[in-house]
């Protein structure tokens, strides 16, 4: 019990604290909410339904029925709602899809025929008779549709439709639920903003809102309350049909909603008198009541407040009109008697020259005397202050001729003025009689001013000047912001504006400098021509792509900028905050650091500045071994060198020279060779023995290869200890010192032909092995 009185007491705190929505039901007849509803008023007579249609969805739901605004900010307190679907899915919060249909509802053919659509269902019809008292009858609606998607393409393809359609007895029928001065049927594709990337904007002045879930109708979008009005005669019958329907399928439902107590007779006073056709200062105007076919009883006229506050001015049978001084919503009730009234309201407004000032122009003057050549109407805009309600009737030589709108000035667009500043007069008009004068002064730059130099760095043969670079040096000079510059070759093309050059020039380094000119405007004219000589500064130069080299037995390694030229004439910033040009580092990586160049051009610093990349790798001494090549008396070393280094190399020379060729041609004997790291991390050497053998040898006795031996040995140059041979197996066969030789037999009998080995231990440890051949 505690969780369920628990939840109910947040629902409701949490329902008084969201926007409330409308409230729908269906206990009126059809009759009741046509007489009592959507007419309640003595004007319209011998009112009588005729026909209804609604959706079948049970005894206690309907396509049709009665709204009230339940205190919410819909636009209507109270009225006529029908719909493609159920109206117990009108009310808000729009949150879900009201997307309903019943069993057996169809289309309606009058509907059709007038919108010129086929393919309609869920069709909700509400008929009746009718008796106006006056020759315009009138009410408002709105209409709201699902199918209003913000932002989606849809909305500009697919619209429910509806019609009010009227007809004097035995008459065609006419459809009122149009576009306001035009015969465009109200639909979602009529009447929208513009949707990107689907289609432009329609009728966006009759357009609501796009609507989001706290809103008091359950609906996507709705227009603004609209008015449908039709002449008709008075005393005269007439039949009316108000038709809904969903368009190709029941999906997305769209309503309509009547405004209760708006079925009635007009009055009409007229359009609003705003914008072009407000009323001019200190003028007088008579509101008057269109004729519609019937007298009044009494005229009540008011003033209605930003409050809604309604004040009466006046009352009375002979009170016919009303005539307005003031600015204000004035409005005027009929009273025909019998409980029938009409009313209407206009909005009036007087044109408002406040802003609407004295102006001073200004041109440049190409030889200083304040004489010159002006195009004052250029500056209509500005002289209107962009009012588009304003026009500027002509330019007179004094207030008189303004004001009477004699003399014009027959070239406004090419004035010759007779006197520096002279004052010449606009008339600045709204409609005629309705209109102000003001001065315009006609002025011209005052002082001559000093060259500015738009100085670029040197970047090859060429420079590519970017005049708009320039604007601000310009500006600085005139002493003015936003302006809007233009530049020229000559002076002269400054001044009477030909020829005016492109915002970007590229010229040789051999051309400069260069005078260009740039003429200054605001939108009062030109403010100045100023020189501008186009210059160039001294860029730095540096080796590119420079790399070093971190040796793997140093911690650190030194690094330059790699500029070209005196350090000393250049200022460093390298990326760790070090400004001079050789910094020490002890990673590898790249290294950025800007190199500025400063020049002093008429007593102005101008500085260029590079960014160079330095590159640091690692490298380190060579870790060496060989391979020996060839045989006796035609050997061959070959040097193999391993490591992160680049590498050169050299025999029995320390000095060199060294080669890139890792081979070289050696004898028997003792040798050391050199491998040098390029990158400067130093050189290894190896001591290597050159070992000369037999590569077979015939024990046959023919005096010829009789026994193996090692060749080449130096006898004052003991390197061998002594040899050992061993066949295949491993078996030690015989020890001979590096001088003796062996005679192919193991403990006095001949050995079989085979391969053999032998190594020979070195004074130093190691061991040069191999193999020969035994032939028999």
């Amino acid at each position: 019990m505690l969780k369920y009185f628990l939840f109910i007491f947040i629902s409701v705190i949490s329902f008084a604290l969201q926007a409330q929505n409308i409230t729908v039901n269906n206990n009126y007849t059809p009759q009741e909410l046509i007489e009592d509803i959507l007419i309640d008023s003595g004007c319209i007579e011998n009112i009588n339904v005729t026909n209804t249609v609604s959706g079948n969805f049970g005894a206690n739901d309907s396509s049709f029925g009665y709204f009230e605004s339940n205190n919410t900010n819909f636009p209507f307190d109270n009225g006529v709602v029908m719909s493609t679907g159920r109206i117990s899915n009108v009310p808000g919060p729009n949150n879900n899809l009201s997307d309903d249909d019943a069993s057996g509802w169809g289309s309606d053919q009058d509907l059709e025929n007038i919108l010129g659509v086929s393919n309609t269902t869920n069709a909700t019809v509400l008929e009746f008779d009718f008796t106006p008292n006056a020759n315009i009858v009138q009410f408002r609606y709105i209409f709201a549709s699902e199918e209003y998607q913000e932002g989606d393409p849809n909305t500009c393809i697919y619209s429910d439709v509806f019609a009010f359609l009227i007809k004097p007895q035995g008459g065609t029928y006419t459809n009122i639920a149009v576009v306001p001065g035009t015969n465009i049927p109200v639909q979602v594709t009529t009447v929208h903003p513009e949707i990107p990337g689907g289609c432009d904007a329609e009728n966006e002045q009759y357009f609501g809102s796009f609507n989001n879930v706290n809103v008091p109708i359950n609906f996507n979008g709705q227009t603004k309350a609209l008015t449908a009005t039709a002449a008709v005669i008075q005393n005269t019958t007439y039949h009316i049909k108000l038709i809904i329907a969903d368009e190709q399928n029941y999906r997305y439902d769209s309503a309509v909603f009547l405004e209760g107590g708006s079925f009635n007779i007009g009055a009409d006073l007229g359009d609003d008198l705003v914008g072009a056709n407000a009323l001019c200062e200190n003028e007088t105007y008579t509101l008057q009541v269109s004729d519609n076919g019937n007298t009044p009883q009494n005229y009540t006229w008011l003033e209605v407040d930003n409050n809604a506050n309604e004040t009466v001015l006046t009352t009375g049978p002979t009170e016919t009109t009303y005539t307005v001084s003031t600015p204000g919503v004035y409005k005027v009730v009929l009273d025909y008697g019998n409980g029938c009234t009409a009313e209407d309201d206009i909005l009036v407004e007087y044109t408002d020259f406040s802003n609407i000032t004295d102006k001073t122009i200004s041109e440049c003057d190409n030889n200083n005397d304040g004489l010159t050549i002006y195009n004052i109407s250029s500056n209509n805009n500005t002289f209107t202050n962009n009012n588009p309600n304003l026009s500027v009737k002509g330019f007179y030589l004094s207030y008189a001729d303004a004001q009477n709108e004699a003399n014009p000035i027959t070239t406004p667009s090419a004035f010759q003025n007779t006197t520096p500043n002279q004052v010449i007069f606009a008339n600045i008009e709204m409609k005629p009689g309705c209109y102000k004068v003001i001065e315009i002064t006609l002025s011209t730059p005052s002082g001559l001013y000093k060259p500015v130099r738009y100085v670029e760095c040197v970047n090859g043969a060429s420079i590519l000047f970017n005049f708009n670079k320039s604007i601000s040096l310009i500006e600085s000079e005139i002493g003015m912001s936003n302006l809007f510059v233009d530049f020229y070759a000559t002076a002269e093309n400054a001044i009477t504006q030909q020829n005016k050059l492109a915002n970007t020039l590229e010229l040789l380094n051999s051309e400069l400098p260069k005078s260009i000119f740039a003429r200054a405007e605001t939108p009062l004219g030109c403010q100045g021509i100023v020189e501008v000589i186009l210059d160039q500064a001294p860029t730095p130069q540096a080796e590119e792509n420079t790399t070093f080299y971190l040796c793997s037995e140093e911690n650190s390694v030194s690094i330059n900028s790699g500029v070209i030229g005196d350090p000393n004439d250049y200022t460093f910033l390298w990326e760790n905050g070090e400004t001079t040009s050789e910094i020490e580092v002890v990673e590898m990586g790249t290294y950025e650091v800007n190199i500025t160049q400063e020049t002093q051009i008429n007593g102005i610093t101008y500085s260029c500045t590079i960014t160079n990349i330095i590159t640091v790798v690692p490298s380190e001494k060579a870790t060496i071994s060989y391979n020996l090549l060839g045989e006796f008396g035609n050997y061959q070393v070959e040097v193999l060198a391993s490591g992160t280094g680049n590498y050169s190399y050299a025999i029995d020379n320390i000095y060199g020279p060294y080669y890139t060729s890792p081979i070289f041609n050696v004898q028997p004997g003792e040798h050391t060779i050199y491998v040098k790291d390029e990158n400067g991390c130093g050189i290894s050497s190896k001591q290597i023995y050159v070992i000369g053998y037999m590569k077979f040898f015939t024990p046959n006795q023919d005096g010829n290869n009789d026994t193996w031996r090692l060749l080449g040995i130096d006898r004052g140059n003991r390197i061998i200890k002594k040899v050992i041979i061993f066949d295949r197996f491993g078996k030690i066969l015989q020890v001979l010192s590096p001088y003796d030789s062996w005679n192919g037999t193991y403990n006095g009998k001949s050995l079989p032909s085979n391969d053999y080995w032998f190594s020979a231990e070195l004074i130093d440890g190691s061991n040069f092995k191999s193999h020969f051949t035994l032939k028999r």
